[in-house]
């Protein structure tokens, strides 16, 4: 992986956790209007597990660097699972579940 890549790759990362900001945000006061229960309150769990995947990105796009000083753990398959792609996953499941909650009248507005 180049530095380039991770760096975007990075920014990416960073979006999703800014996009999940926005959609609480929207939800929080579409929900206070409805009187709806807050359910909201999902999205900053969703934007806690997308900044630990943002964090391990950016540890590994700096790690792309310099890569001989680079701890032998974070070259291991098992870390990349563990602390990027399974916090990935659940943030973004629990933000599309907690999205159709909200938002789910959307599809059957006319």
């Amino acid at each position: 992986m180049t530095f380039i890549l991770a760096l975007l790759g990075t920014l990416g990362t960073l979006s999703l956790v800014s996009m999940v900001f926005i959609l609480a945000q929207l939800s929080e006061r579409f929900g206070s209007v409805i009187k709806m229960s807050p359910l909201y309150r999902g999205y900053y769990v969703a934007m806690l597990f997308l900044f630990m995947s943002w964090l391990t990105h950016a540890v590994v796009a700096g790690a792309t660097m310099e890569p001989a000083q680079a701890p032998a753990m974070i070259n291991q398959p098992w870390f990349l699972f563990v602390t990027y792609h399974l916090p990935l996953a659940i943030g973004v499941t629990i933000s599309l579940v907690v999205t159709w909650l909200y938002w789910s009248w959307l599809v059957t507005e006319k």
